[in-house]
């Protein structure tokens, strides 16, 4: 196998990495602590290595002027004692102070004015050396003139006031070549203590600069003194001497840094300060004051050149950490990749084990270490997965027969609801569709609808709980209502009757909560009963509202909670137009990723008006699709949509008759039907299967409606339009609902068959549709016969194909 220098994708070499890295931050770490530490002892010695310095060069200016200082106290004794003497010998005191003292370079004896009245005004004897000449020749005069009147000058004044010994600024003086000097003035005082004179003595600073170029100790450093004004007295650059201050040049430089050290100087502060130099960067400055004078003394260094062996050293220790850094990787790749090679060997074998070879060979490991623990994890690993593979094998086996069951349990749902739309094509008065979007393979929601005797039966549920469990529920309850409907048209009564039976042996706890309603499709008459379910919205459409509003119903316990529960009927009217909207609560309460609800007032406000039953079901769908986005659906939801589009068919015949429930009136009662079905144009064969009906129907009534005894009228009315004949049979006797008898099993024989019924039976075969209504205390009995050529019914409701007139 060939190896890249560097794999950083291998596991070795990451390991190798961070160990490297971690060194690599522990000797920088390190390095730069001791480098610290290193430049701070640096900077504590050059302090202390400076300050020395500073102290030095103070005592050395010191002792210059005390020499001087004492030199003038010397000599005040013998200027007071020759006061009287001729006045030569003041010039001989001056010019034995500068044979005595080589420091001075010139001396006087200033006396007040008029002191010597034959002197005049001034008298001041003063020597000097002659600079100039070789030997220094010591040359004496008289000061003092109209051009230079000592006693206003600063050396003169200071020690007269102060009474004491006083050192003028430094100033440059051109007498003898420029050089720089400074006046030491000492007053003088008779017995009496009364002042009479000033001593001075004049000192040359050219020494300084020689004192202060032996402070260089480094190659870029430099040391200068300013006064007490902050002027330079000495400095490399000849030009600042005596020709600006510090604080001038800072603030010519605009360094504010050094604007604070001119500040800190001039106030007599020692210390240390860090700045900015123009010529050597980063630099450090030391500074002490001159007490004597009130000058300060100043040493400048670069940073550069107290660090230099330190920063030498710093990159020696780089290099030496870079190489140990190369040593180590080097090791770290050698050595970890043969400590990690049995992992390559364990990685090679998963790969076979994922590829499906379980009992692929482990590399061996000798070692008794993590490698060893590792290895008896692959074993184990290796024995868990045949294992669970075969137990995986028959799950899978489970579940696939699992999934084929519920797919065919689905379709066997799916089969028991109304699936086909429209279900009635041939009907102008109802327009219904439905959808059922279940959470699981299989739901607990469930709706259903079918026609009966122009009655639309229709009904939506939600069973507890979800999946196969309430699916079966969800049968049972279907399956319910459809048997007890076929012969109970009270919903109240149907759903009495499901919920006893539901009740009964319902030890798993489960309920339904259904809305069931009956709505006569020829008068809009509404009758419904609700259990518990969510209240259905009715949109009511025509030329003086459009309004949404939900359907009043009772509280109602759920089915199957509790037997024997009396269930409460309810009625309304609906208009032509008007649009039953119902809905399981997986509709309200649909949840989105934030788990908020969908509600009712986003269902009221996405069903549009003016629409059909399906394009209210699509785009209340798209709705709540828009609203959950990719939230999983949590709740079976259900939905179904009836509107009520009854047409007025105009009446183009009506002929009506009133009899008696006497059976003599049969004659006039077949009269009656011949003249309509003549009217009608109906062949001999249609007019028979008439009379047949009609008179079944009159005849039951004749025979049951009223008491014995009792006379009743039976009123029949016949009316005709475009597309149907309807005979309207109302009577005043007791209440008898011909369409909740059992269908006759014609294939029975006449033995086993039960009696009655066929009356009914012959008058449900004869017309296409039978309707019974009980209102204000009246039978209603309505059979209607087509004049055109019908369609086949869906959904398994009962039908016949109309008979055209010839």
């Amino acid at each position: 196998m060939k190896y890249k220098l560097w794999n950083y994708k291998s596991f070795s070499a990451r390991l190798s990495l961070w160990v490297i890295l971690t060194v690599a931050v522990i000797l920088l770490v390190t390095a730069l602590v001791a480098n610290i530490f290193v430049r701070d002892n640096i900077l504590r010695e050059e302090k202390l290595r400076a300050t020395g310095a500073l102290n030095n060069a103070e005592e050395h200016i010191e002792g210059v002027f005390i020499a001087v200082e004492t030199a003038i106290k010397n000599h005040v004794s013998e200027i007071k004692k020759n006061t009287q003497a001729p006045h030569e010998e003041m010039y001989r005191i001056t010019r034995e102070m500068l044979e005595t003292n080589p420091m001075i370079v010139g001396a006087a004896i200033a006396f007040e004015p008029n002191y010597y009245p034959e002197k005049g005004r001034y008298f001041s004897p003063y020597s000097y050396r002659d600079m100039q000449s070789k030997k220094g020749t010591i040359i004496s005069k008289q000061l003092g003139a109209a051009t230079y009147d000592y006693p206003t000058m600063e050396w003169y004044q200071v020690p007269k006031k102060l009474m004491n010994g006083y050192w003028s600024e430094p100033y440059c003086d051109t007498g003898g070549g420029e050089i720089t000097m400074t006046t030491y003035s000492y007053p003088l005082k008779d017995d009496q203590g009364k002042f009479f004179a000033v001593s001075t003595a004049d000192v040359s600073l050219d020494w300084l600069s020689q004192m202060m170029d032996s402070l260089k100790y480094y190659k870029h450093s430099y040391s200068f003194i300013i006064s007490r004004d902050g002027t330079f007295l000495t400095h490399p650059i000849k030009d600042l001497v005596l020709t600006e201050t510090l604080s001038s040049f800072a603030e010519r430089q605009n360094d504010a840094e050094l604007a604070k050290l001119a500040q800190d100087m001039t106030s007599g502060k020692t210390g240390m300060q860090q700045f900015h130099s123009p010529n050597l960067g980063r630099s450090f400055i030391f500074y002490k004051p001159i007490s004597r004078t009130g000058w300060s003394v100043a040493i400048v260094c670069s940073a550069d050149d107290f660090f230099h062996h330190a920063t030498q050293v710093g990159f020696i220790v780089a290099v030496i950490i870079l190489f140990m850094l190369l040593l180590l990787a080097f090791i770290l790749r050698n050595g970890v990749r043969y400590l990690t090679q049995p992992l390559v060997q364990f990685t090679n074998a998963v790969n076979e084990v994922a590829n499906g070879n379980l009992q692929a060979t482990l590399p061996k490991v000798k070692t008794k270490d993590e490698m060893m623990r590792l290895y008896n994890s692959f074993i184990t690993m290796q024995q868990s997965l045949t294992q669970q593979m075969e137990e995986l094998k028959q799950v899978n086996e489970q579940k696939g027969r699992i999934e084929g069951e519920l797919k065919v349990a689905s379709n066997i749902q799916g089969a028991m609801l109304p699936k086909i739309f429209p279900p009635y094509p041939d009907r102008d008065d109802i327009d219904i569709y439905g959808q059922q979007t279940p959470a699981k393979a299989v739901g607990g929601d469930l709706y259903d609808f079918y026609i009966r005797d122009e009655k639309l039966f229709f009904c939506i549920g939600d069973v507890s709980g979800k999946g196969v469990p309430a699916s079966l529920l969800m049968a049972v309850a279907r399956s319910l209502f459809r048997t007890l409907s076929m012969h109970e048209p009270h919903p109240d009564r149907i759903i009495s009757q499901m919920n006893d039976r539901m009740a009964e042996d319902n030890d798993q706890s489960m309920f339904v909560t259904l809305f069931l309603g009956v709505l006569d499709l020829p008068t809009g008459r509404l009758r419904y009963c609700n259990a518990g379910h969510n209240p259905p919205l009715l949109i009511t459409e025509n030329d003086f509202v459009k309004q949404k509003v939900f359907l009043p119903c009772d509280s109602n316990i759920p089915i199957g909670i509790m037997g024997g529960w009396k269930y409460t009927l309810q009625e309304t009217t609906i208009d032509v137009s008007t649009t039953l909207f119902l809905y399981t609560d997986g509709l309200t309460e649909a949840e989105d990723m934030g788990h908020q609800l969908f509600g009712e007032e986003r269902m009221v406000n996405a069903i549009p008006l003016s629409t059909t039953s399906q394009e209210i079901i699509k785009q209340m769908t798209a709705a709540v699709n828009a609203f959950t986005g990719e939230a999983e659906q949590s709740d079976d939801l259900s939905m179904l949509a009836i509107r009520y589009t009854r047409l007025q068919h105009l009446v183009r015949f009506q002929k009506g008759i009133t009899l008696v429930n006497n059976i003599e009136q049969m004659p006039q009662l077949t009269a009656y039907v011949d003249s309509v079905c003549e009217e009608m144009e109906f062949d001999d064969v249609t007019t028979m299967q008439m009379n047949l009906a009609i008179e079944e129907a009159v005849v039951n009534i004749m025979n049951y409606a009223y008491p014995k005894g009792e006379q009743g009228d039976i009123r029949i009315l016949a009316q005709a339009s475009d597309q149907c004949l309807k005979f309207t049979i109302s009577d005043s006797g007791m209440p008898f609902d011909p369409t909740t008898r059992r269908a006759v099993d014609t294939t029975l024989s006449v033995e086993e068959r039960p009696i009655g019924g066929l009356g009914i039976h012959l008058i449900t075969q004869l017309m296409d549709s039978i309707n019974y209504e009980r209102k204000d205390n009246k039978n209603i009995l309505t059979l209607r016969k087509k004049l055109f050529t019908a369609h086949p019914s869906v959904n398994g409701e009962h039908s016949s194909i109309s008979k055209t007139a010839e």
